[in-house]
C-alpha cells in the first residue's frame, strides 16, 4: 500500500492482510521507501532513487511497489537494480524512444487526459518541447498552465483542440508556439526549435480519435518518424 495517502492507511486498519508500505515520503520503514534519494527495503538500501531508468516521480512510487513484491518473493538485490536500470518502459507510456544530437525523445501516447500530461512533465528537469493535441472533448487546458510555465519552452499543437492548447501556451508565455497537422508531422516541427539538452515529448493531454484509430498507432507514428 501506498503510505504516503492517509486513505490507504485508514484501509490498512480494516484489512485483515498482511500489510508491506511503500513510501515515497519516508513515511514508513517497514516496507520499501525513498530517502535522502536512496530506495531502501526496511533499512537495507538498494540503490539510488536517480539511476531508476524511468522518468518521474510516478515511477519511483512504482519501483517502490515492485521493489516490496519482488524482496517478497526473494529476489536478489542485484536482480532488482539490474531491472530497474534497463527496463525502458511500457510502449506508449513515457517510452524512452532514442537520443539523437543531445536531444532525447520520449513517447506518451497513452497519455490521453490532462491529468497524465501533468504527471508527465514532471517528470523532467530539462527543457521540454511539447507534443499535445488531439480529440476535442469539450474542455479547456488552464490546468495545464503551472506545468507549462515550469517545464515547457516550446509547444507544438495538433488536432481538433489545438486552439485550446494554444490559448493555455499562450497564457503560460511558451515563446515558441507552432501548429501543426497531426502528432507525425510535429516530429520535425519540434526538432526545429530544439537545441542540445532539451526533451521533445509526445503527451497530448487529449485522446487520439480524432485522427487516429488509437494511441498506439499514434505513438507508433511518432517512432517511424524518427527512425525516418
Amino acid at each position: 500500500m501506498n503510505w504516503d495517502r492517509d486513505e490507504w492507511q485508514e484501509i490498512a486498519r480494516r484489512t485483515r492482510a498482511t500489510v508491506v508500505p511503500f513510501s515515497r515520503q519516508g513515511k514508513s520503514h517497514a516496507g520499501a521507501y525513498e530517502e535522502d534519494g536512496a530506495i531502501y527495503w526496511r533499512g537495507e538500501r538498494i540503490m539510488a532513487a536517480r539511476d531508476i531508468r524511468l522518468i518521474g516521480p510516478q515511477n519511483v512510487e512504482n519501483a517502490l511497489a515492485a521493489i516490496a513484491a519482488a524482496k517478497l518473493s526473494g529476489v536478489s538485490n542485484e536482480d532488482i537494480v539490474s531491472v530497474l536500470t534497463t527496463f525502458s518502459g511500457v510502449r506508449h507510456r513515457l517510452q524512452y524512444v532514442l537520443d539523437y544530437q543531445g536531444r532525447r525523445f520520449y513517447n506518451d501516447s497513452k497519455s490521453t487526459d490532462i491529468e497524465a500530461t501533468e504527471v508527465a512533465l514532471q517528470g523532467f528537469d530539462q527543457p521540454v518541447i511539447l507534443l499535445a493535441g488531439g480529440l476535442d472533448r469539450g474542455y479547456t487546458f488552464e490546468r495545464l498552465v503551472p506545468y507549462f510555465k515550469e517545464h515547457v519552452k516550446g509547444i507544438i499543437v495538433f488536432g481538433q483542440c489545438k486552439d485550446k492548447m494554444k490559448d493555455a501556451a499562450e497564457q503560460a508565455g511558451i515563446p515558441m508556439i507552432i501548429e501543426s497537422e497531426n502528432a507525425v508531422t510535429a516530429v520535425p516541427e519540434a526538432w526545429k526549435i530544439s537545441e542540445p539538452g532539451d526533451v521533445i515529448l509526445l503527451s497530448p493531454a487529449n485522446a487520439s480519435w480524432d485522427q487516429f484509430p488509437s494511441f498506439e498507432v499514434r505513438g507508433t507514428g511518432l517512432s517511424k518518424q524518427l527512425k525516418n
